[in-house]
């Protein structure tokens, strides 16, 4: 991997202009229901590292105050104006920089509530070119829909990254020491982490999901989530023994001072569940009937949005099948 030292700071302010329609409605006509929207809870998880937790098991973003201004890990467009209120609330520091875990519009198509500080946004060469392919006819897409849930699209801008990097990138400011690193592909095209070794924790994405099933990786309909992949990707982590007291989720809660075991259940997961779903494709079973018929076994019954698990089986079905069921 290639590592490189960011020493400066330029940034770039995207603008977005809005527009308004009044529609007429006979009273026969019903007004689309409202979205249910997401609570962004904010949980100090180590000293000066913050994370907030979407309470529709969305996802989470997290941000780092530091002495020389605010780094931010993900960006929703849904919620990244409750991450902004929450930095002010915080801190008076500016943000200086955003980094996201992967490409997907959960978390990267946020950074247009940040355009007032003008921080720099970091990514990998190929999250770039994601968000300017595939991320950007969703975003499209979303910003014309009249869906309620798609509302926070309508006046929003996409951003892309001012800085791309390959393989690893590694980040001195403001007295910590930030490792961005391209652990592949195992949720997305491209899946990051982000290890602060001054405070003991490490950003996962969604490669780590807690108390919650795992999402599809999927972005304008292109599916790239991969069990196997993201077992392999795991255990890279895992042999690389870092002193890691916190592994912050992509969704679900933190637990703080847990460590390696959240990653080991993760693992865990996807063995049992391919393990499972192995022998319903060896017993005939359509993916239609092993839609219907999966059930979750017992040590992950409490875990949130089964509804993303049945949306997965689809490609992990097609995965199996193509490449057989051995690691």
């Amino acid at each position: 991997m290639r590592s490189a030292i960011l020493a400066a700071a330029f940034g770039v302010l995207t603008c977005a202009s809005s527009a308004s329609v009044t529609a007429q409605q006979t009273p026969a006509t019903k007004q689309p229901a409202a979205a249910p929207q997401a609570r962004m809870d904010l949980r100090q998880v180590a000293p000066d590292v913050y994370m907030l937790e979407s309470s529709l098991g969305s996802s989470n973003a997290a941000f780092v105050v530091t002495p020389d201004g605010v780094f931010v890990w993900d960006a929703d467009v849904k919620t990244a104006d409750q991450v902004m209120a929450a930095i002010r609330k915080t801190t008076d520091k500016k943000l200086k920089y955003v980094a996201i875990s992967h490409p997907a519009g959960d978390h990267a198509t946020g950074v247009w509530h940040y355009r007032e500080d003008k921080p720099i946004f970091i990514a990998t060469r190929t999250q770039m070119r994601d968000l300017y392919m595939q991320e950007a006819v969703e975003f499209a897409e979303r910003k014309a829909s009249n869906d309620p849930a798609q509302a926070a699209y309508k006046t929003a801008e996409l951003v892309r990254p001012d800085i791309a990097f390959d393989g690893a990138l590694t980040l001195n400011f403001g007295g910590l020491t930030f490792q961005l690193t391209e652990e592949g592909q195992g949720h997305s095209t491209s899946d990051v982490t982000l290890y602060i070794p001054q405070r003991r924790v490490m950003m996962m994405g969604d490669l780590l999901d807690t108390e919650i099933h795992p999402g599809q990786g999927e972005s304008a309909m292109v599916f790239f989530s991969n069990p196997r992949r993201w077992i392999q990707v795991l255990d890279r982590i895992m042999d690389r023994k870092l002193p890691v007291d916190t592994y912050i989720p992509g969704h679900g809660p933190v637990h703080i001072g847990r460590g390696v075991a959240d990653l080991e259940e993760q693992k865990r997961y996807w063995i049992v569940i391919r393990d499972e779903m192995s022998k319903m494709i060896m017993a005939g079973k359509t993916i239609k009937q092993i839609q219907d018929e999966f059930k979750v076994p017992q040590e992950f019954a409490h875990y949130r949005r089964p509804a993303r698990l049945k949306q997965l089986l689809v490609p992990m079905y097609h995965q199996l099948v193509e490449q057989g069921y051995n690691p």
